[in-house]
C-alpha cells in the first residue's frame, strides 16, 4: 500500500508541474484532479486524475484509499438488526479508463463514453450474536475479497470558468470475477457445527453458477468460505468534483 500511495503522489506531482507549465504558456487546461464523493460512503477516499491526450480523448487513473470505519448507525444499519453488534468496512480500488468526448471542445467537458478496467478490494469485520435455546454467544466474521472487472459508462462533464469540473456518470455497467475468503469464528467452539450447517443451507439456495464457485471448509475453531472466480456484476453511477490545471 505504501508503494501504491508513493506512485500516486508522484503521478499527481508530475502532472501538476506539467499542467502549470502548460498554463504558463497560455494553453487550455487539459488535466483535471477529482474527488469521487460517492465512494466516501463505502469507506474509501477516492481520487481520479484525467488528462486530455488530444481534442476529444482522455485517459483517467483512479485510486481509492481505504478508510476503515464502523457502519453501525449509518444507512439504517443498527446494532440490533440481524443480531449484529459490530460491522466495519473498508474498500480500495485502482481504475484505468479511456474517455472519448462527443463534442468539439478541446477542454475535458461534454458528453462522453468511457470503457475501463478496475481492481477492487473489500474488507469487512463484523460481530454477530448467536442465540440458541435461550443462550447467547458471539461470533466474529472476517471477509477479504478482491475483484477484477471490465466496465463501460457514459457521463457528462461540465466546467465553471474552465477551472472547476463537475463529472456526472451514469448507465455504468461492469462485470468480472471475485476471489477471496469469509471466515466465521464462534466464541464458543461447540457452535462450529451449527455455523457450518447454516452456511451450507444458505449456499444451497443460491443459483448453481454461484454456489459452484464457493468452497466451505471448517476446523475445530472456524468456518471458512472461499470464493474462486465468482461472477461479479455491478452497476455504477455517481459524480466527481474536480479542479483543472
Amino acid at each position: 500500500m505504501k508503494t501504491l500511495l508513493s506512485l500516486v503522489v508522484v503521478f499527481f506531482v508530475v502532472f501538476g508541474v506539467y499542467g502549470q507549465d502548460q498554463e504558463s504558456k497560455g494553453s487550455d487546461r487539459k488535466t483535471v484532479l477529482k474527488f469521487q464523493a460517492v465512494n466516501y460512503a463505502l469507506q474509501s477516499y477516492s481520487f481520479e486524475i484525467e488528462r486530455m491526450i488530444n481534442g476529444k480523448n482522455a485517459i483517467t487513473l483512479g485510486v481509492g484509499i481505504p478508510n476503515s470505519g464502523s457502519l453501525i448507525g449509518k444507512y439504517g444499519i443498527t446494532a440490533s438488526a440481524d443480531n449484529l453488534s459490530a460491522l466495519e468496512l473498508s474498500t480500495m480500488h485502482i481504475r484505468a479508463a479511456y474517455r472519448h468526448y462527443a463534442g468539439h471542445s478541446r477542454l475535458p467537458r461534454g458528453f462522453y463514453v468511457e470503457p475501463y478496467l478496475k481492481y477492487q478490494q473489500f474488507k469487512a469485520d463484523a460481530t454477530v450474536n448467536i442465540g440458541d435455546n435461550g443462550t447467547t454467544s458471539s461470533a466474529g466474521i472476517k471477509a477479504d475479497f478482491s475483484t477484477m472487472n471490465a466496465g463501460f459508462q457514459m457521463g457528462f462533464q461540465f466546467m465553471i470558468a474552465r477551472r472547476i469540473s463537475f463529472d456526472i456518470y451514469f448507465l455504468g455497467i461492469e462485470g468480472g470475477v471475485m476471489n477471496g475468503n469469509l471466515t466465521g469464528t464462534p466464541s464458543d467452539a461447540s457452535k462450529i457445527a451449527d455455523m457450518r450447517q447454516k452456511i451450507d443451507d444458505g449456499i444451497k439456495e443460491a443459483p448453481s453458477f454461484f454456489r459452484d464457485k464457493l468452497t466451505v471448509t471448517n476446523t475445530s475453531s472456524a468456518v471458512n468460505v472461499k470464493a474462486s472466480s465468482l461472477p461479479y456484476p455491478w452497476i455504477r453511477s455517481g459524480f466527481n468534483i474536480g479542479i483543472a490545471f
